[in-house]
């Protein structure tokens, strides 16, 4: 059984992080759909957000499938516009949710 924790701390932390004129410009452009400036501005979290899910999942290949889960719905959730806040903060938020739901569908199958 998967055991969902992500430290209220880390996000707490991310919400408060302040970004840099070039991730402004990054983030604008991935807003506009730029899938290169978007790969630019996750980019650094995306090691930490799969060794979070491998430690939640214990399993490489699945923690692949979620990290990669995290990433389009927070791309998606950026495009369409919707007010994100914080980037960073978002992204973790996001991972969060894909592992609760993780742990919600393999109970299913259990």
């Amino acid at each position: 059984m998967l055991n969902f924790y992500f430290p209220q701390e880390c996000i707490i932390i991310m919400e408060a992080a302040v970004m840099n004129r070039d991730e402004h410009q990054l983030m604008e452009a991935a807003r506009g759909g730029s899938v290169e400036a978007f790969e630019k501005l996750t980019g650094p979290h995306q090691v930490i957000i799969y060794n979070f899910l491998l430690n939640e999942c214990q399993n490489e290949f699945i923690a692949g499938q979620l990290t990669q889960e995290v990433f389009v719905r927070t791309f998606r959730l950026l495009t369409q516009k919707a007010d994100v806040g914080n980037i960073y903060a978002c992204i973790y938020r996001t991972a969060a949710e894909v592992s609760s739901q993780a742990v919600r569908e393999s109970k299913k199958i259990s």
